[in-house]
């Protein structure tokens, strides 16, 4: 009476429900599971996220920042070349920049200078030196050094290191100017027998001009799609995914990204690209002006089914995407261009993957495995199971259960006639499912199935779905309270 008026899946723990001399009759739980999509969203990990819109609609999302650029990777500090010679009182000194930088201005940061000096005059002599590109609060950098006479020729002097911090550059051909002025104590004007200056690092926290061409290529996995690991065969259809790209850009100076290649792999291995006629195409994304330093800019921009083949690429069996990326600072190599970038500035590009739960299901056969313990048959002598099941999805879904060994090899089949029929509850005129039902199922455990049952390391549920009208192409919506609710009970005769 219990058995036919409850299921045996419902109990917390064994119930003893009678016994005679020889045996006694056991009812115990198997399993028991409810999965809503709700509950799978709160499990969602990493860069995936499942996000449930107010009215219940499900989006599954992947966001993962593929490359991140700061000041320090456009102009790292330069260090110091070795000691750079001042051959006369009044010269011009190249410096050299690297990727073809024009410094137009540019304010140092930690920098430091030093100067040696070295003359044969029997007598002191006064130094003073100035840069004449380097300024601040619109007075040139001046220094004055004294080089007393010690009685011995030649004298020589090496300055302490003096902070440039603060001091501002400006120059049109990347160049120092040096003049110097080296006056005996008698008055007497000399050009010096040495003069070399020298500097640790150069650092700029903030910078202006054309900064160089620099192409970094991006390349990856967008998204390891390991949810489709379970999916063994039939079609998805997913009407509206999209793969966007979003740039922030606190540089000023123009991004170009160029998409070369984003390739999806299936879980058969095969391999389709994204076709797209802005595949073809740079992708120009904003910067701010020398008006707007320190705000950032954002451009936005997917391949969606507008413009691209990416319903057939999601349609597949995806494992997993992969992209080839190309970012590209002052791609047109306008030397004539002024941009600037300061202490603050960065570039990010962020992939994104989007998809909405909105499609049909065609003959999909998804599979998982759970653990069983086989030591509650090892003294069963006959009893049967029993299943009930709840399914809110607007889904066929046809269920079957296999034992396996410690091998995975298949041992024997749960139910014998065939797999287990769960109807969709159907589609109400909003789209939405109507009220499940719940099935109730017997399964009657032959001595060949306890044989099997007691071989047995984990079962393996496989289940094949259908959504609603999937032969005419009907799309449905999944919404976060669909679930599925499985539970699984024995009632058994044990040996006393």
């Amino acid at each position: 009476m219990i058995l036919a008026m409850n299921s045996c899946a419902l109990f917390e723990e064994d119930l003893i429900l009678g016994s005679k001399e020889d045996e006694y009759s056991v009812a115990f739980p198997m399993i028991n599971s409810r999965v809503t999509v709700g509950k799978l969203a709160s499990l969602a990990k990493g860069n995936v996220s499942v996000a449930i819109e107010p009215d219940g609609k499900t989006i599954v999302n992947y966001n993962g920042e593929v490359i991140r650029r700061t000041k320090s990777s456009i102009f790292p500090p330069l260090p110091s070349l070795g000691e750079l010679s001042i051959p006369d009182t009044f010269v011009n000194i190249p410096l050299q920049f690297p990727n073809a930088y024009i410094i137009r201005k540019a304010v140092f940061q930690n920098t430091k200078l030093v100067f040696s000096f070295e003359h044969t005059e029997p007598q002191d002599v006064t130094i003073r030196m100035q840069i004449l590109e380097v300024s601040k609060n619109g007075k040139i950098f001046e220094q004055t050094y004294q080089m007393p006479y010690t009685g011995s020729a030649p004298s020589k002097l090496n300055t302490v290191p003096v902070s440039v911090d603060g001091w501002t550059y400006q120059s049109g051909d990347n160049s120092l100017t040096f003049k110097y002025e080296a006056i005996t104590k008698d008055g007497k004007r000399i050009k010096l027998d040495k003069a070399v200056f020298n500097y640790d690092i150069i650092v700029f926290s903030y910078i202006e001009g054309y900064l160089g061409y620099h192409i970094y290529p991006i390349q990856g996995s967008v998204i390891d799609v390991s949810l489709f690991n379970k999916w063994l065969s039939g079609s998805f259809d997913f009407a509206d995914p999209k793969v966007s790209i979003r740039v922030e850009n606190a540089f000023g100076v123009p991004v170009r990204s160029k998409v070369n290649a984003l390739e999806l792999t299936s879980i058969t291995g095969n391999r389709v690209n994204l076709q797209s006629e802005f595949i073809q195409k740079d992708i120009d994304f904003d910067f701010p002006g020398l008006n707007e330093i320190g705000q950032l800019k954002t451009t936005y921009f997917a391949f969606d089914t507008s413009n691209s083949n990416i319903r057939q690429i999601f349609n597949e069996k995806t494992k997993t995407i992969v992209y080839d990326i190309s970012a590209e600072i002052n791609a047109d190599r306008d030397l004539g261009g002024t941009g600037f970038i300061n202490n603050d500035s960065y570039f990010t590009v962020n992939v994104a993957v989007e998809v909405p739960l909105h499609g049909s299901v065609k003959d999909v056969v998804l599979t998982d495995t759970v653990s069983f313990d086989a030591t509650r048959f090892e003294d069963v002598e006959s009893g049967e199971l029993k299943m009930l099941i709840t399914n809110d999805f607007p889904a066929d879904i046809e269920l079957q259960m296999y034992m396996l060994d410690e091998s995975g090899s298949r041992i024997g089949q749960l139910m014998d006639e065939g797999p287990l029929v769960i109807v969709s509850p159907g589609v109400r005129p909003d789209g939405r499912a109507n009220t499940p039902q719940e099935k109730v199922h017997f399964i009657p455990l032959s001595a060949s199935k306890i044989r099997d049952l007691k071989q047995s390391k984990t079962i393996a549920i496989v289940g094949k779905i259908n959504t609603t009208n999937s032969q005419s192409g009907q799309t449905l919506w999944i919404y976060d309270d669909y679930g599925m609710g499985l539970k699984l009970g024995a009632l058994v005769n044990l040996k006393n």
